[in-house]
């Protein structure tokens, strides 16, 4: 069970995203995953790909405008202030269909499975 992003604080929050570049896009938050790792956290998408934090300290999350997927950088705490209460089974999350898929879930799967997950408590904490 790993922790869900609340897609509707993630769109609000890339909204802000937006308007702080000049752009007046309306992005709608892709559905991510927040796993924790023994190298720290990481979002994943719902293909199974997925991204530490970058060399600024900064976490990838994606939204949608219109066909477009773009990609915006976050903070810890901005990340951590879009988590939902809900818990998801990682299988379940990552569309298990197809070898490169597969894949995917068996990397993340193995870089998780003996890390506590429940890193909710982390954004009370900062």
């Amino acid at each position: 069970m790993v922790n869900k992003i609340d897609t509707d604080k993630l769109t609000k929050l890339l909204y802000w995203k937006a308007v702080e570049v000049g752009s007046d896009s309306r992005p709608e938050g892709e559905s991510m995953v927040v796993v924790n790792t023994p190298k720290g956290l990481a979002t994943v998408c719902h293909e199974g790909v997925g991204w530490w934090k970058n060399d600024d300290n900064k976490y990838l999350v994606g939204g949608y405008i219109g066909y477009s997927n773009p990609t915006y950088y976050i903070t810890e705490d901005e990340l951590l202030s879009c988590l939902s209460d809900e818990m998801v089974d990682l299988a379940s999350f990552i569309n298990t269909f197809g070898d490169r898929l597969e894949n995917n879930y068996s990397l993340w799967y193995h870089q998780v499975k003996d890390t506590p997950q429940n890193v909710s408590g982390l954004a009370y904490n900062h």
